[in-house]
């Protein structure tokens, strides 16, 4: 059985965030696991709670707790049912919705271990859920699930409507001609270079993102963004097909842009699902606050603004 470890950093390693330290040493560890065992504590710098963007230092001594239970599929299933819970913003006898974290799929897939969905119907009170839409792999934030075949019907209904306000928080890269403005650009899926994607194609289908300025750095923006449809990907490829892709997107981002926010701490795509409202039966309106690894990000686009 796997033991806690104890490193001790030498002259040559000082200097690296810890956070990217343990991507090199852990090798195959998914980040949200990594960011979750920094934030619980489970990692330890010289006995002390540290953040993942402390720079390690000569001779500090690195806590590693076991991992194989944390890795073990049935352990990690129980442990993604737990953080789900923990992540609830509402409940009802109809609705769940909660706040996802980043990089936990929805559903099912190829190469998906545990999904939302599967682990949630592993809960005897959530045998029945289902999902009433969807968001990406690596965005954060509001997932609204059906805990009956009523509710599922009725809110599917609101979404195809377009009777569901969707709001969204991104870092665009670079500073856009206009503080707010809107995209009506329709998209369609292609296969480019051998990779499915999607793209802007007057066959596609018709797609409306409102773009409202919240702040601006350095080398990039941070947007307010409401989607009017509901296109797979809609944000991210009006974002890009404006020459203002988002910051860490693998797939439609810039690759060089991505390398460079990775040195100030962003380890995924910057977009969070922080805002959906509906009316069904009453008003709803949710809010889930920006993840701390996003707020960390914009913490130091604001120190390094002041540095210079």
């Amino acid at each position: 059985m796997e033991t806690v470890k104890k490193l001790s950093i030498s002259a040559d390693q000082t200097g690296q965030r810890l956070d990217n330290f343990l991507r090199k040493t852990l090798k195959g560890i998914p980040k949200s696991l990594l960011y979750k065992i920094i934030r619980d504590g489970q990692v330890r710098v010289n006995k002390c709670r540290i953040k993942p963007s402390y720079r390690i230092k000569c001779d500090d001594i690195i806590r590693i707790p076991p991992l194989e239970d944390q890795t073990n599929p049935k352990i990690s299933k129980i442990k993604l049912q737990e953080d789900i819970k923990q992540n609830i913003l509402f409940e009802d006898r109809n609705l769940l919705v909660i706040n996802k974290p980043s990089g936990i799929a929805v559903h099912s897939g190829t190469n998906i271990k545990n999904d939302i969905i599967e682990s949630l119907r592993g809960i005897k009170e959530y045998r029945n859920i289902s999902l009433v839409h969807r968001i990406d792999k690596y965005t954060s934030g509001c997932l609204i699930l059906a805990k009956n075949y009523q509710t599922s019907s009725n809110l599917g209904l609101l979404f195809t409507n377009q009777k569901i306000s969707k709001k969204y928080i991104a870092l665009l890269y670079g500073k856009t001609k206009e503080d707010n403005f809107i995209i009506s650009k329709s998209i369609e899926r292609k296969k480019i270079g051998g990779v499915k994607k999607m793209t802007v194609s007057q066959d596609g289908k018709t797609a409306l993102s409102e773009f409202k300025l919240k702040n601006r750095f350095k080398n990039s923006s941070l947007f307010e963004i409401e989607i009017k449809t509901g296109r797979t990907h809609q944000i991210r490829v009006h974002s890009s097909e404006l020459g203002n892709p988002i910051c860490g997107d693998s797939k439609y981002g810039d690759k060089q842009v991505n390398y460079d926010f990775r040195k100030i701490g962003l380890q995924r795509m910057f977009l969070h699902a922080y805002k959906v409202s509906f009316f069904y039966k009453k008003q709803f309106n949710f809010t889930a606050k920006i993840p701390n690894d996003l707020q960390q990000v914009l913490y130091n686009l604001k120190e390094n603004i002041k540095e210079k």
